[in-house]
């Protein structure tokens, strides 16, 4: 009987011992916990990378007012054009091109550079070129309706969209934009597409006075000849 009793009381001992080092709550076949481990962060987005393919015309006249067109890829509202590090006037943007007037600048070739608001840029060494506009009247002295030339030089690069650049007899003191039904001038105009020299021979004026041809870029003159007078038969 006693060692019945011994063996009984050395089983309730054993078992107590098992269950107190388990813990509360805690079984034989509790898995062990995975820490938890950090997604990684998402990468941040590329840059917009713009690019600059063509720009049309590459030369101009130092008054500036010269409509150009950037064509590339990438262009953003708010893109900023500069030549020489002074700003054009944007007249319109679409994500492949770019419409622009040129500041006033020296005689001269420059850089002309793209910006997008997040500071991506595209940089055309040498693009553009302000250069000179040269006109010349022959003879100063013409009778009505008589035999007069004009004589130009202009820059290459021009183009001719439009008919490009163009010649026009005015009156000294009229303004560039005469109100004239054609849009040049109702006297007589020439335009150029593109020529860099010429000579163009025309008939003065019938109405007596002082004239003078101008070469327009636009609705803007950019050079004049010397003056003309035409006399009276």
């Amino acid at each position: 009987m006693v060692d019945r009793f011994v063996s009984r009381l050395v089983a309730i001992g054993v078992l107590g011992i098992a269950g107190l080092s388990l813990g509360c709550g805690e079984s034989p076949s509790s898995p062990t916990a995975t820490p938890a481990v950090p997604s990684p962060s998402a990468a941040p987005p590329a840059p917009t990378v713009i690019t600059v393919t063509s720009m049309t015309p590459s030369s101009g006249p130092t008054i500036g007012g010269d409509y150009i067109r950037i064509t590339g890829d990438r262009f953003e509202s708010g893109t900023t054009v500069a030549l020489d590090g002074i700003a054009a006037t944007i007249t319109s943007v679409t994500s492949r091109s770019i419409v622009a007037l040129t500041p006033p600048h020296g005689l001269g070739t420059v850089d002309v550079v793209v910006t997008n608001l997040d500071g991506q840029s595209a940089t055309v060494k040498g693009a553009y070129a302000y250069a000179s506009f040269i006109l010349a009247a022959a003879p100063s002295l013409v009778t009505a309706g008589g035999a007069l030339m004009v004589t130009f030089e202009a820059p290459a690069g021009r183009g001719c969209p439009g008919g490009g650049d163009w010649i026009a007899i005015y009156r000294v003191g009229a303004p560039d934009d005469t109100g004239a039904s054609n849009g040049h001038s109702d006297l007589w105009y020439e335009h150029l597409c593109g020529s860099t020299s010429g000579t163009f021979t025309l008939r003065a004026p019938s109405e007596p006075g002082t004239y003078e041809f101008r070469y327009m870029v636009g609705g803007t003159s950019v050079a004049r000849s010397n003056p003309v007078t035409v006399q009276a038969p």
